[in-house]
């Protein structure tokens, strides 16, 4: 990528649409020029917003309306243009970048300011444009590029105040910004996936524990197993221990599956007699139920025998009642058939009296008939003369009627139009009063808009300075921050100093202990031979002297002292020792650490100062965290009165703009108002009078003299219709109901001549039917009536129910007694006493066997269970314990957590592009510092010790042939080191990337702090880099520069704003 172009209008202090020609350079390295504060930086803003939407560094940050010009007129719209280079030779491409800022304008119709969207716009090499949306056409240009942001900022635009960064960062800051440099993610993520998988392991480890003594709590041992208590003990030991001792668990597995066959065998045994039991309890059941059978059937025989003697003794009883039932039925089945003479005797009486009185009533009935029809057709001929009169008189009066209400609708029409008209007149010269009122308030408003005009341009500059006061007021709480963790660290580092003071006596007391303890042992170990191997005239098995004038001897106090307690102390320790080396290692890394965060702290104050100054805060040159946080306080105080001011006066306009565009809105709506009311003025007058000459027609058309003539006439011609109406009416509902009454009369008389024949005949058989069942039933009619008399028919009913029962009785007692000598046969009486006690001794023995076969199953039963899922666990643990191992051990080699290995996977890889760096670095170093400086790494076997160097950088003199760290550099010489690892990086970024062809620098400030000769070397260093195809741009203010270097770019600011110009030699 090499810029060709860039164009600015609106932007930062640049007004007018400004070009600079990167092409009209005769060389390739050229020095952008001009006063402080003159646009210089701006350039490089420009450029990476037009890259990638942000402008300058990440130290501070500027987007939005903050790059809007302050110069420009709002009605000028902010953009950066920039075309740039992709390639070389035949391959080279030209692309066209185009952004505008989010900004604030006027609205284009009314008043008022609204705010304008970031836009951006790509034209790829064959003149299209690329996409519309800003998110894609982002991507595309980091694409093209092959370059994000950051790395661009670190290799290709190196900002003031950024130089020290890279070179004085710690490993692991270095590591963060190769990892996006050189795409190591994979690395770390390989590390932090063993970290997971090693987590994993020993959850699955620990779940495998908790469920091990959760089965084990399930174990029951018999009372009478002789193992019980060693059992017991291993079982406290699993399940309370806070520690999983796998030997405890291998050992009670053994003894488990011991116990899990001795079960088995001892509930076979349980079974078989449980089985015999049972089989004993089911005979003696089987002979009892047999008994009680017997029992029955003898209670049953005595008690049918009973019954059919009771039986026996009331037949005669019944015989006599069964003949009472047939008479009483036969009698009342007499009285219904003479009911039924009687019924149909007395019909043909009433039919022969009806009959006779209907024929006398007949003749009167058809004289009525006639009468009634002729009066019905007369009043029918009135009524229809009496409509027709009404008729015509009706539409006549209907006609007048009509007139006389048009009439007077016309009348009321003609006062109401009176009254619109008048009310027209008042209306048109309301809407007029109104229009010149509207339009001298419409001149008062607009005066104050255009006094407030500019209230909202200075909003959003006010709002602009607020977002910077608000960055260092955030500022200051980070540096609040750093100064309050400084505070902490340094008790921190009073504590592990203790501590490691602490950790460094108990191992000192305990080394004495151990010492004293261990001499003790070997000296009992003398005299253990000398008591038992020494004799009189023996050789001595160490020294083999026969003489044995002074053998050591035995000390009581100390006779339980053994190897394995020695073995213990020494293991105590041990552990004594690794705490005091943990101690020491973090009081180091605290006091370390402690440092570091002082220097972070210095650091943070340096940069809040700068960023004060360039606020525009006036400050002292060494500036304290109280008063920098005063002055902020300050500046927020004077903003937020400032809010104040802005708000009322921005509110004022919004108000005014509101005012004059409701009384614009509203003086049309007048206009519209007054021209509707003279138009309705004028209409109204000419339906006034046409309605006058309507009226004229209507008074000489009219008929009646007045509307009560007409309805006097029209109301006597219906009275008299309604009259005859009435009449029609009365005389037809009397002609119906004689013809009715007549048509009825007749239709009865043929319907009882009919029946009667009928009627006599049903009587007649009624009374032979009744006279046949008397002879039947051998019965006169006093007798049945007698019976009648004394019994009911439920009665009867009664007694046959007594009579059923007496039979269903006997029968059932003579069933049961057969059944029951069946049964019985020869069999005798059964003692069911002694049955039933050899039952329950039977049961009692059953009981105890099956109680005593479900204990020993339960034992079975849940320790098989138990050793079942037990086992399985054991092994899966084995096997994870296993793998937990390799991958722990893999973990900490990787992620560094080795002692005296701290430096991790992510770390060595990236060693091998910070040695490529390097490499390219030191040729411009050496050239730069006269052979006298060269950077190197910490050595591969010291940069894990105490905590990870692996990307410090040491430089090394050769003037004294040692190693010291980069901070011990001068400004000069940090300088030239800085600008050297920035050219080492940026070519190995393009040498690691194929499609990433960088040919650009830019490089601001730095250069002051360097003397005559190494001005000169690093000079020279950029004039060769710039010899091939990469563009170099430096910003300085250092006058010897100026002579160094032919091609400029000055920079000058006036009051309209920046201009650039170029001075070629």
């Amino acid at each position: 990528m090499k810029p060709l172009k860039l164009t600015m209008q609106a932007f930062g202090s640049y007004v007018t649409p400004g070009t600079i020609d990167f092409e009209r350079t005769e060389q390739n390295l050229f020095l952008i020029t001009g006063d402080t504060g003159a646009g210089k930086t701006t350039i490089f803003d420009a450029i990476v917003f037009a890259l990638y939407g942000e402008a300058s560094s990440g130290m501070n940050k500027k987007n939005g309306n903050e790059l809007q010009s302050q110069y420009a007129d709002p009605q000028i719209s902010p953009f950066v243009e920039l075309t740039f280079s992709e390639g070389d030779g035949i391959s080279r491409q030209i692309y066209t970048v185009r952004r505008t800022p989010r900004h604030i304008r006027p609205v284009k119709r009314g008043h008022g300011t609204t705010e304008e969207k970031e836009t951006v716009s790509l034209i790829l090499p064959d003149q299209t444009e690329f996409s519309r949306n800003k998110k894609e056409t982002d991507e595309k240009i980091v694409e093209i590029l092959g370059l994000t942001k950051g790395q661009f900022m670190q290799v290709a635009m190196i900002a003031q105040g950024e130089f020290m960064e890279l070179l004085r960062a710690k490993s692991d800051d270095k590591k963060v910004i190769f990892r996006k440099l050189f795409h190591t993610e994979p690395y770390q993520k390989i590390v932090e996936e063993l970290r997971i998988r090693c987590k994993e392991k020993e959850k699955d480890i620990g779940e495998i524990r908790t469920v091990c003594q959760t089965e084990v709590g399930h174990i029951s041992v018999p009372e009478e197993y002789e193992r019980r208590e060693e059992i017991q003990e291993l079982l406290i030991r699993v399940v309370d221990s806070r520690r999983f001792h796998a030997e405890d668990m291998e050992l009670l597995l053994g003894e488990l599956q011991q116990m899990c066959g001795y079960i088995q065998a001892r509930l076979l045994e349980i079974q078989e007699a449980a089985e015999a039991a049972e089989q004993a309890r089911s005979q003696a059941q089987e002979r009892l139920n047999r008994a009680e059978q017997l029992q029955q059937a003898y209670q049953q025989l005595e008690e049918a025998e009973t019954v059919l003697q009771q039986c026996k003794e009331n037949a005669g009883e019944m015989q006599r009642l069964e003949q009472q039932i047939r008479i009483i039925r036969n009698a009342w089945e007499i009285f219904d058939c003479f009911e039924l003479v009687q019924t149909n005797e007395k019909t043909v009486e009433q039919t022969e009296t009806e009959l006779k009185n209907l024929e006398e009533r007949l003749p009167e009935l058809v004289q009525q008939a006639e009468e009634g029809t002729k009066l019905e057709e007369k009043a029918g001929e009135a009524n229809r003369k009496k409509n027709s009169v009404y008729s015509r008189v009706s539409e006549r009066v209907g006609q007048a009627l009509k007139q006389f209400q048009k009439m007077e609708d016309t009348q009321k029409d003609l006062e109401g139009q009176q009254n619109d008209l008048d009310q027209a007149k008042q209306n048109t010269k309301a809407v007029q009063e109104q229009k010149e009122q509207l339009t001298a308030q419409i001149a008062d408003w607009k005066k104050q808009e255009m006094e407030k005009q500019a209230a909202p341009i200075q909003l959003a500059r006010w709002e602009s300075q607020q977002k910077s006061v608000e960055r260092l007021k955030q500022e200051v709480a980070d540096t609040k921050d750093l100064e309050e963790a400084w505070n902490r660290q340094k008790k921190t580092v009073v504590t592990t100093q203790q501590n490691f003071r602490e950790a460094s006596l108990e191992y000192r007391q305990e080394q004495e202990r151990y010492e004293a303890m261990r001499q003790i042992f070997f000296n009992m170990q003398a005299g253990l031979i000398a008591r038992e191997q020494l004799k009189p005239g023996q050789p001595c098995p160490v020294c083999g002297s026969l003489e044995h004038p002074a053998p050591c001897e035995l000390a009581e106090e100390h006779s339980t002292l053994t190897r394995e307690k020695l073995d213990e102390m020494s293991v105590s320790v041990e552990e004594r020792r690794k705490e005091q080396e943990s101690c020491a290692s973090s009081a180091e890394a605290a006091l370390e650490l402690a440092n570091e965060k002082e220097k972070q702290l210095k650091e943070a104050l340096e940069r809040l100062f700068g960023h004060l100054q360039e606020h525009g805060c006036e400050i002292l040159e060494a500036v304290e965290l109280a008063l920098a946080e005063a002055v902020v306080q300050d500046e927020m105080q004077q903003l937020k009165e400032q809010e104040q001011q802005l708000n009322a006066e921005v509110a004022k306009l919004k108000q005014a703009q509101r005012h004059l565009q409701e009384a614009e809105e509203e003086t049309e709506k007048l206009e519209t108002q007054y021209k509707a009311a003279q138009q309705k003025e004028q209409e109204i007058h000419v339906a006034l009078e046409g309605n006058r000459a309507v009226l004229k027609q209507l008074q000489r058309e009219q008929s009646y003299t007045s509307r009560e003539a007409a309805q006097a006439e029209l109301d006597l011609a219906k009275k008299e219709k309604e009259q005859a109406e009435r009449a029609y009416e009365e005389a037809s509902k009397e002609a119906k109901r004689a013809g009715k009454a007549r048509d009825e009369a007749q239709a009865l008389q043929k319907r009882y001549r009919q029946d009667l024949p009928k009627q006599k005949e049903q009587a007649l058989q009624c009374r032979q039917k009744y006279e046949a069942r008397m002879a039947a039933f051998g019965l006169t009619t006093e007798q049945w009536q007698a019976v009648t008399q004394q019994y009911t028919r439920e009665e009867a009913d009664l007694f046959q129910e007594k009579l059923d029962a007496h039979k269903a009785q006997q029968a059932q007692a003579q069933g049961r007694y057969t059944s029951a000598k069946e049964q019985i046969g020869a069999q005798g009486k059964p003692d069911l006493e002694v049955l039933q006690q050899n039952l329950q001794e039977a049961e009692q023995v059953w009981k105890s066997r099956q109680e005593e076969r479900e204990q020993w199953g339960t034992y079975a039963r849940v320790n098989s269970e138990s050793y079942a899922r037990l086992m399985p666990k054991m092994e899966e643990r084995a096997q994870i314990l296993k793998e937990h191992q390799q991958i722990s051990d893999l973990y900490q080699r990787l992620s560094g957590n080795i002692s005296g290995f701290r430096m991790d996977l992510e770390t060595f890889v990236q060693r091998q592009y910070l040695e490529r760096i390097l490499y390219a670095a030191n040729r411009r170093f050496l050239e730069m510092s006269a052979g006298q400086f060269e950077l190197r790494m910490y050595d591969l076997d010291k940069a894990g010790e105490g905590k990870n160097h692996g990307l410090d950088l040491m430089v090394y003199s050769a003037v004294t042939g040692k190693v010291r760290e980069v901070r011990t550099l001068s400004g000069g010489e940090s300088f030239m080191a800085a600008l050297s690892l920035a050219l080492g990086m940026a070519d190995q970024i393009q040498e690691s990337s194929a499609a990433i062809h960088l040919d650009v620098m830019f490089i601001d400030e730095g250069f002051g702090s360097l003397d005559e000769h190494s001005r000169n070397q690093a000079v020279r260093v950029l004039q060769e880099m710039a010899g091939g195809s990469k563009m170099i741009g430096i910003i300085s203010h250092v006058t010897e520069l100026k002579q160094e270097i032919d091609d400029q770019l000055l920079v000058i600011k006036d009051e309209s704003g920046s201009h650039v110009r170029w001075q070629i030699s």
